[in-house]
C-alpha cells in the first residue's frame, strides 16, 4: 500500500469518527497525536485532505466518504495531486482543466444548492454559489500592522525572506499558516486580524463624528476591534467585556502586549444581566455578537455540515437577548456598531430592521464586508444611531 493509499485510509477513519462537538482542529489534534510514528508532513497532509473533503459540504452524499473525499480533491486540487494520480489514475488527463469539466467526469449530479441545502436567505445581494464557491480554498493569513510599524514590518518579513502582499498602509496578506513568531512582536509590530475585520475601521471612521469618547466593546473576545479602535481613536475611553473568563485573560495579555492600559474590563453575560449600572453612558457600543460564523467557513469547513435551523433560530434569539439590554446605558444620539461573521439575512439584516422596530433606533448605514475576492472572511456591519429623546 502506497503512503498515499495510507493517508486516505487514515482521513477516512477521521472523518467518520468525528461527531461535529468540537471544531475539527481540536479533534483532528487530540486524535493525530495518538499515533507517535505520524511525522508533521503526514500530519499536515492528511489534515489537508481532510478539510478539502469538508468544502463540498452535503454535495455528492450518495457517495462512500473515501469517494467523496477523493471527488472533493480533485475538484479543487485537480489531476495533479499526488492522492488522485495514484488512488484514481483513470481520472488523470482526461483533459478536464476546469471545475466544471472535473464534476462532469467524477460528480455529474452535483450542485451548489446541494453543497448546502439548508433553506436560508442569505444577506444583502449574496448568492448561494457565490458563498459555496468561497469555500473551496484556504483564505490567506492577514496581520494588521499598529501605529508606525508598517514599514519596519516589511523591512522584517523581506529579512526573513518570507513572501507577503501589501492591501494598504496597514494591511498586509501572507500565505496560510505562515508562521511570525520569530520573525515579529505579536501585538506590538502587528495584530492578527481579517482583512474585511480590518475594514470595519473604515466603515466607522467615514460615519462616526469625532466627539466619540466613551466606547464600550460588549462582546469583545480577545479585543481585535477594540485594538482597531484604539489604534485609530488613541483618547477612548474604552469598557470591554466578555462571558468568558479565559478570554477576558486572553484580552488582558493581548492589551499589555499591545501597550494599552488606560481601559475596564468586565467578565458579563448580557443574556443574564445588564450593564451594573445605569449611570454609565457610551457615545458608541460594538455589539460584535456571537453568531453562526458562516461568513468564516472557508478557514473552518466543517461547520457547513453541522449547523441545523435549530441552531441557527438560537443564535438570533440570543443576539436579540444581548441586544435588548444596550439601549439603557446608550446615551441618547448615541451609536450602536452590530457585527456579526455572517452570511445569514436572519443575523443581520433582519436583526437591524428589528433593532429598528423595538428600540426607535436609525439606521445610518449597513453593509456586507465581502472578502471573497481578495481570500478573506465576510462580515456584515450596521451602525445605528439611538433617537434623540
Amino acid at each position: 500500500m502506497s503512503r498515499y493509499h495510507a493517508y486516505l485510509k487514515r482521513a477516512v477513519s477521521l472523518l467518520e469518527q468525528y461527531d461535529g462537538n468540537e471544531p475539527f482542529s481540536i479533534y483532528y489534534k487530540n486524535e493525530i497525536a495518538k499515533d507517535k510514528k505520524v511525522g508533521s508532513t503526514d500530519r499536515k497532509l492528511v489534515r489537508h485532505y481532510c478539510y478539502t473533503f469538508f468544502r463540498i459540504g452535503f454535495a455528492c452524499a450518495e457517495a462512500s466518504i473515501e469517494e467523496r473525499l477523493l471527488i472533493a480533491v480533485y475538484l479543487i486540487q485537480g489531476d495533479t495531486d499526488p492522492l488522485i494520480k495514484v488512488v484514481r489514475p483513470e481520472w488523470v488527463g482526461e483533459g478536464t482543466t476546469t471545475f466544471e469539466q472535473r464534476l462532469a467526469l467524477a460528480c455529474p449530479a452535483f450542485s451548489w444548492q446541494a453543497v448546502f441545502p439548508l433553506p436560508v436567505p442569505f444577506s444583502m445581494a449574496l448568492t448561494l454559489e457565490e458563498w459555496a464557491k468561497s469555500l473551496l480554498s484556504q483564505p490567506a493569513f492577514f496581520i494588521r500592522t499598529r501605529p508606525g510599524k508598517q514599514q519596519s514590518v516589511i523591512n522584517k518579513l523581506e529579512a526573513a525572506s518570507l513572501s507577503f502582499k501589501i492591501i494598504s498602509s496597514s494591511s498586509l496578506a501572507l500565505p496560510a499558516a505562515t508562521k511570525l513568531d520569530t520573525v515579529l512582536e505579536l501585538n506590538q509590530d502587528y495584530v492578527v486580524q481579517d482583512l474585511s475585520s480590518q475594514r470595519v475601521g473604515d466603515f466607522l471612521k467615514a460615519l462616526l463624528p469625532n466627539s466619540i469618547r466613551s466606547v464600550w466593546d460588549c462582546c469583545a473576545a480577545s479585543g481585535g476591534k477594540s485594538l482597531l479602535l484604539m489604534d485609530q481613536y488613541p483618547s477612548l475611553e474604552l469598557t470591554v467585556s466578555d462571558v468568558r473568563p479565559s478570554i477576558l485573560q486572553q484580552l488582558k495579555t493581548r492589551f499589555k502586549q499591545a501597550g494599552i492600559a488606560n481601559y475596564q474590563s468586565l467578565l458579563l453575560d448580557l443574556t443574564q444581566q445588564p450593564f451594573p449600572t445605569n449611570k454609565t453612558f457610551f457615545d458608541l457600543i460594538i455589539a460584535d455578537v456571537p453568531c453562526s460564523g458562516s461568513g468564516t467557513w472557508a478557514r473552518t469547513p466543517e461547520q457547513i455540515t453541522k449547523i441545523t435551523a435549530t441552531q441557527l433560530l438560537a443564535y438570533t434569539k440570543r443576539q436579540q437577548s444581548i441586544l435588548s439590554r444596550l439601549p439603557a446605558v446608550l446615551k441618547s444620539g448615541g451609536y450602536l456598531l452590530y457585527c456579526t461573521c455572517s452570511v445569514f439575512a436572519s443575523e443581520n439584516e433582519e436583526q437591524v430592521a428589528w433593532l429598528q422596530r423595538e428600540f426607535g433606533f436609525s439606521l445610518c448605514k449597513q453593509a456586507l464586508l465581502e472578502g471573497m475576492d481578495e481570500s478573506a472572511d465576510t462580515l456584515f456591519v450596521a451602525l445605528l444611531q439611538k433617537t434623540s429623546n
